[in-house]
C-alpha cells in the first residue's frame, strides 16, 4: 500500500485498543528477532488448519510480521485508519471487529489459496477489513495518497475500492508472489459485511450523544 494521510480525524476518545494492537505487534516482532522459531509456531498454515491443528493461529498470525518494512507498513495503516473506527465501534466492539476481520481473512485465504502449505503472517488481512469499514462509515473522507513526489487527493471509498479491485485481480489471475492476496480479499469482504450489518442495526457512535463507551 502507498503512504496515505487523512484530511481530518474522527476522534472523540483515546483509541487505546488501536495503540494496544500496535504495541503488541511491535513487541512480538522484537521477540521474533530474538527467537525466529516463534514465526513457524504461530503462523497460519491452511493445510494444518484443515487437519484441525494449530487453530489458535487464526488469531496469532495477525500479530506476526516478516520484516521491518512489513510491520512498519501495517502498523502505519493501523495508526491512520483504526483509531477512527475504534471511535465508531467503541473499544470492545472494535477489538472484536478487528479480530473477526483477521479470522475471516485467514479462512477465506485457506479456502482460495493455491499454496496451502505456505505459512501466512501479518495484520494486512485484518487491516483490509478496517479499510472496508472505513469506507462504509467515512466514504467521503478525503485522503492524500503519496505517488512518487506528489499527493493524490481521493475519497476514502475510491481508495478502498481501488485496493479491493487490485487484490481481486491478483486472485483472479492466480498470481503467486508470496503475498496473501486471497487474505486481503477475505479481510475486505469480512470487514465490509460486518460494517454494513453494524451500520444497519446499530445507531453507531458517530451519531450518538457521548455517554458510556467501552
Amino acid at each position: 500500500m502507498s503512504l496515505v494521510f487523512e484530511e481530518e480525524e474522527f476522534e472523540r476518545f483515546f483509541p487505546y485498543v488501536t495503540w494496544g494492537i500496535i504495541f503488541i505487534s511491535v513487541l512480538v516482532f522484537v521477540l521474533e528477532i530474538m527467537n525466529p522459531a516463534i514465526v513457524d509456531r504461530f503462523a497460519f498454515t491452511p493445510a494444518l488448519f484443515f487437519r484441525g491443528e494449530r487453530l489458535e493461529t487464526l488469531i496469532t498470525h495477525m500479530f506476526l510480521h516478516g520484516s521491518f518494512i512489513h510491520i512498519f507498513t501495517n502498523m502505519y495503516f493501523a495508526y491512520v485508519f483504526c483509531d477512527d473506527l475504534e471511535n465508531v465501534y467503541g473499544h470492545f466492539y472494535f477489538l472484536i471487529f478487528y479480530l473477526i476481520s483477521g479470522i475471516g481473512a485467514a479462512l477465506i485465504h485457506a479456502i482460495l489459496t493455491p499454496t496451502p502449505n505456505i505459512p501466512s503472517i501479518g495484520a494486512s488481512g485484518a487491516l483490509f477489513g478496517v479499510m472496508a469499514a472505513y469506507a462504509v462509515f467515512f466514504p467521503k473522507r478525503r485522503l492524500y495518497v503519496l505517488l512518487g513526489y506528489y499527493y493524490l487527493r481521493v475519497k476514502a471509498i475510491y481508495f478502498a475500492l481501488f485496493y479491493f479491485l487490485l487484490e481481486s485481480l491478483y486472485v483472479a489471475l492466480g498470481v503467486v508472489d508470496y503475498v496473501a492476496h486471497t487474505a486481503h480479499v477475505g479481510g475486505f469482504v469480512t470487514g465490509l459485511i460486518l460494517a454494513l450489518i453494524y451500520k444497519y442495526f446499530e445507531k453507531h457512535i458517530i451519531y450518538k450523544t457521548p455517554q458510556h463507551w467501552w
